[in-house]
């Protein structure tokens, strides 16, 4: 149930607003889902071209890319995270 979804954030070391992890839980799950910001195009013709070569299938081959610097103070909730989906 949605109730029962829990959620931590973690921010890059830059402290960007676009590098932010966000992992969600279920404690009766055994699955954490993670949503990463990828791409932000802010002109109006950027926005426009990616929309046109979407429409005609274009994939980049390397897929979006981006990078996450993980703050040394998260290493250990980053850790308990994944020891929660490592013990059920």
């Amino acid at each position: 149930m949605i109730e029962d979804l829990k959620s931590e954030f973690f921010e890059c070391q830059c402290h960007s607003d676009e590098h932010t992890l966000k992992f969600t839980w279920n404690e009766e799950d055994n699955e954490i889902y993670t949503s990463v910001f990828l791409d932000d195009y802010r002109n109006f013709f950027q926005r426009v071209k990616v929309a046109a070569k979407y429409i005609f299938g274009y994939k980049c081959k390397y897929g979006h890319w981006d990078c996450f610097v993980l703050k040394p103070e998260d290493a250990g909730r980053l850790k308990e995270l994944l020891e929660k989906l490592n013990n059920k």
